[in-house]
């Protein structure tokens, strides 16, 4: 556990978690009222139906309990080596805008961050965001010297919020570890990796940080742009941005196919650059966060959710990605066993290596029309049906290539992904282990 959540861990009351607990308990059984009944009747006539109509509910309860449930489903539901693919998929309908906090209490912190950074002299501010997420507010503002910046606010009391459900999801954790049906998946390295990247969200210090390596990680790359944050006007609850005009997901659409294809071909170069040489995952690379513009350019926003990996780690995707474009199946099988933290008999691992060596032949390597989601999707079904869980540190670089992947097929469908793993040298051998 790093020191930033034994921080927050320490900072958690006894009393507020049992309130907490006494919310969710509530609303469980007011969401259970509601689809049991439902669920019941399905399942006399349609088992899948009422499977979906169960994990819906879940989804229900999962916004109505807040911001934090939502952020641990979206990270959970990339999990398809360890959930259900249903669950995953009715997960996967959860998104990151809620209802903007009243510019009232945007105002308090606001003026609180001038308080304690002077410089930040705004002449004016639209007081309604230009997004709104569930840890902050981003403003678009002018600043006295005239420059136009954004303004991103956190959600005074967010962190208390946050760490009281996460030391309460851990509970519960412990607890579903005991039943029959969670033996043997690693749920505690899931939340605790979860817990952590959630914590990092409401540390700005650390997005600065974030920031900081993203811009120089893809600084050899003309087309990919990254805002500018002005230290000397940031705080701990209040980040200061150049602004960018123009931001608009219909962009790519008045642009050129070959422009489309250039700049996705970067995008990816850059991601290259980014995972596999600095060992610096973006995991938050949707439409939202990754635009085009009209003068061909490639935006990249929000440093919040970003990881560093390991070494190995970093040398075992690199080498596992590298192996895939040149089709060699069964060293990427071999790849997934050395980075998974629970593993079958040696027989299952055996088979394991042998139907990923043969999903390989048959989906990637040169002259393939590779499909990231359909592969990625079938690698966890082989996982779960031989009883391999991947490490958390290993497979949520994988989920942040697959929401990747989609966004750069949404901007180039002939876009080859594979090339985000061969834009370097082949990883020796030797260097992994």
């Amino acid at each position: 556990m790093s020191s930033l959540a034994r921080d927050h861990k320490r900072d958690v009351s006894g009393l507020g978690i049992a309130l907490r607990l006494l919310v969710i308990v509530t609303v469980v059984i007011v969401e259970a009222a509601r689809t049991l009944p439902a669920v019941g009747a399905r399942l006399l006539v349609n088992r899948a139906n009422a499977k979906r109509r169960w994990y819906q509910g879940l989804v229900r309860v999962i916004q109505t309990l807040g911001p934090t449930f939502v952020k641990f489903g979206q990270i959970a539901g990339t999990r398809r080596d360890a959930l259900p693919a249903g669950l995953c998929d009715e997960l996967g309908t959860l998104h990151d805008r809620v209802a903007p906090m009243p510019w009232s209490m945007a105002e308090r912190v606001l003026r609180e961050a001038q308080r304690r950074q002077p410089a930040l002299v705004i002449q004016e501010i639209d007081q309604v965001p230009v997004g709104s997420g569930s840890i902050a507010c981003v403003y678009r503002a002018r600043l006295a010297d005239g420059r136009q910046v954004a303004v991103k606010l956190k959600r005074p009391d967010i962190d208390r919020r946050m760490r009281t459900d996460l030391a309460l999801l851990r509970g519960l954790v412990r607890l579903a570890e005991r039943t029959p049906a969670m033996r043997g998946m690693p749920v505690a390295d899931l939340v605790g990796y979860v817990s952590e990247a959630i914590l990092q969200q409401l540390d700005f210090a650390q997005e600065a940080k974030n920031l900081a390596i993203l811009r120089e990680a893809v600084a050899a790359f003309p087309e990919v742009r990254v805002p500018v944050l002005y230290d000397e006007l940031s705080g701990p609850d209040c980040l200061v941005f150049e602004f960018i005009d123009g931001l608009d997901v219909s962009t790519p659409e008045t642009l050129s196919a070959e422009c489309r294809a250039r700049l996705g071909a970067a995008v990816l170069a850059a991601a290259h650059q980014m995972i596999f040489v600095r060992g610096f995952v973006h995991c938050d690379l949707h439409p939202g966060n990754l635009y085009l513009t009209k003068d061909e350019q490639v935006v990249i926003l929000d440093a919040g959710y970003c990881v560093q990996l390991p070494a190995r780690v970093r040398d075992l995707i690199g080498e596992f990605f590298g192996r895939l474009a040149r089709g060699d199946g069964k060293r990427c099988g071999e790849i997934i066993l050395e980075s998974a933290v629970v593993l079958g008999t040696p027989e299952e691992q055996q088979a394991f290596v042998d139907d990923v060596a043969a999903l390989v032949a048959r989906s990637a390597g040169p002259g393939k029309t590779f499909d990231m989601p359909t592969f990625g999707n079938e690698i966890f079904a082989l996982q779960q049906r031989y009883h391999l869980y991947a490490a958390s540190d290993f497979a949520f670089p994988l989920m942040s290539l697959l929401v990747l992947e989609g966004t750069v097929r949404s901007l180039s469908p002939t876009v080859d992904f594979q090339q985000v793993g061969t834009a370097g040298p082949l990883p020796r051998r030797g260097a992994v282990g």
